[in-house]
């Protein structure tokens, strides 16, 4: 995202045009960089720690978990995280040390945050990706446009990987959602998304294609359309 030209430092890539007043374009830039494929060859077949491998790993790992689980420390890190998602990979978080600096990436990401109650355990956090969600929502579709729900969310894991379903967690061994079930992390930022008013979620009782929601509220929550609003918080 910084080049040094000649003793001066300058933006490129993702980061050419940030002007430094807007977060969420910061966000957006600094996660489109770490899950650049060239900085990930070899994520699920080398254990090698270049580029941004450790980083992404850990993502694949925490948000193949359940928000609705509650927030996790490096406690419940070490006792839940598999260490054979894909053993040519290597654990997804190998010391305390790696998850203290995951704490501060995740959520600068938009793909965690830090839960509403006080928890005890270092670094509680939630796997709640719903600021990177809303952020590709408003960068690939207009506000007003409508979206079949199963197509979104396809997109969504394209540009976001990380997610269950997505190319680097499928990599990684994560169970796949299927192509019509959105999972707990997607579910959650959709459902989220809907409650903050920057998308609506619809259902056409006689669509071809719904894609179905993790929502323990409605266990039979189906979705036919994402029709995009303005970001009400922006």
């Amino acid at each position: 995202m910084v080049v040094v030209d000649e003793g001066r430092l300058s933006l490129t890539g993702y980061a050419s045009d940030l002007d430094g007043t807007d977060f969420s374009s910061f966000s957006s830039a600094l996660r489109q960089a770490v899950l650049a494929g060239e900085l990930n060859v070899g994520l699920a077949d080398d254990a090698g720690q270049t580029g941004s491998r450790d980083l992404t790993r850990i993502l694949v790992w925490f948000l193949s978990c359940d928000p609705l689980d509650g927030p996790a420390t490096w406690d419940i890190v070490q006792r839940e995280q598999s260490i054979d998602l894909n053993p040519d990979a290597g654990t997804a978080s190998r010391n305390d040390t790696r998850w203290n600096r995951f704490v501060h990436w995740a959520p600068a990401l938009g793909l965690a945050a830090a839960p509403l109650l006080p928890t005890s355990g270092g670094g509680p956090l939630l796997p709640d990706c719903t600021e990177a969600v809303k952020q590709t929502v408003h960068r690939l579709w207009a506000v007003g446009e409508r979206v079949n729900a199963v197509d979104a969310a396809r997109t969504l894991r394209t540009a976001l990987p990380v997610l269950p379903g997505g190319d680097y967690a499928n990599a990684m061994g994560i169970p796949v959602p299927g192509g019509q079930s959105a999972g707990p992390a997607l579910s959650y930022a959709l459902l989220r998304g809907e409650d903050e008013g920057w998308l609506m979620l619809q259902q056409d009782a006689d669509a071809q294609r719904v894609l179905t929601l993790h929502d323990p509220d409605r266990p039979s929550h189906y979705v036919s359309d994402i029709v995009i609003s303005e970001d009400q918080h922006g």
